[in-house]
């Protein structure tokens, strides 16, 4: 049996996902939406451009809320989001709980709106803040929800591979689903049985002028680069990343462009080249979830349909 892996690409506009299928028309992205941040373009989503992507799913988006400016409080939000998710639960393929607690001993407080959701008609997607306490073994005795997907969110210690895996592992062999929030890691996705994952770096590197390559030639694990084109011509390179003009493999990732979505490098500058961009990068994680399903597969993980 095949192993399933999605990536699903957060904050996607409509604009962004029309212009991938015209560049690369095969290829369907998997998309992550917050209900605290939906745009006018939802209908579009859920109704004409749903052939554009292959499965949709839903986060509260309380967790931006704790940011300052927040237009609105969580008190505010739950009750237009319950009713927002019992109307349109068929709508997503998941749909996470609304955590307000995101602290390490959060899980008990989050719990009552799990409850309250499910007793609504909501099967949410339980969340974990705390990986090296008992709250897996909580969840896996309550029983796993009917469409067995349980999330890593954020917490400390969760981007170390020791660290992580025991608690990953565990619900692995519960016959959970494992979502990781908010990372896509390469060095972590591909040495764990994680089902899904969540990105939103398509959309931000763009700005700053950044197109993530997976290069074949590279001989170590992630086979990532980060390439640069600044706006201006002073610009500064960001750490991590390789401006374009001293990139030893420029050709090659031309002819990637060129062959997967019609693109030249001069398209990667000038006036469209953050729609671009994203594009390029959209491509990428779409490539990605192949290179981590393969790597899950050699290290003889069987993820569930």
């Amino acid at each position: 049996m095949e192993n399933i892996m999605y990536i699903y690409q957060s904050s996607m506009t409509i604009r962004h996902l029309r212009e991938f299928a015209k560049r690369h028309p095969t290829v369907k992205p998997n998309v992550l939406l917050s209900y605290a941040l939906l745009a006018s373009d939802l209908p579009l989503f859920l109704r004409k451009d749903r052939s554009l992507y292959r499965s949709l799913i839903l986060d509260s988006g309380v967790f931006s809320l704790q940011k300052p400016g927040a237009r609105q409080t969580p008190e505010e939000l739950y009750p237009k989001f319950k009713t927002f998710a019992q109307y349109n639960t068929s709508a997503w393929d998941l749909i996470f709980n609304f955590d307000l607690h995101f602290g390490l001993d959060s899980y008990d407080q989050n719990l009552e709106y799990q409850i309250d959701l499910e007793q609504a008609g909501i099967p949410v997607v339980p969340v974990i803040h705390n990986i090296f306490n008992d709250d897996a073994d909580k969840i896996i005795s309550r029983g796993l929800p009917v469409h067995n997907t349980v999330a890593i969110g954020q917490c400390d210690g969760r981007t170390v591979l020791k660290n992580v895996k025991p608690v990953v592992m565990k619900l692995y062999h519960a016959g959970a689903k494992i979502h990781f929030f908010g990372s896509s890691e390469y060095r972590l996705m591909a040495k764990l049985p994680i089902w899904s994952c969540d990105s939103s770096s398509w959309a931000k590197y763009p700005s700053l002028g950044i197109v993530l390559f997976w290069n074949p030639r590279h001989r170590r694990f992630d086979k990532t680069d980060k390439i640069h084109f600044p706006k201006f011509q002073d610009g500064k390179t960001p750490s991590g990343c390789i401006y374009y003009r001293e990139y030893d493999y420029l050709k090659d990732f031309g002819e990637y462009l060129g062959s997967n979505l019609g693109f030249t490098r001069d398209d990667m500058m000038g006036e469209e080249a953050d729609v671009n961009r994203a594009v390029a990068n959209i491509h990428y994680y779409c490539q990605l979830e192949e290179k981590i399903k393969e790597q899950q597969q050699l290290l003889g993980f069987v993820l569930p349909e």
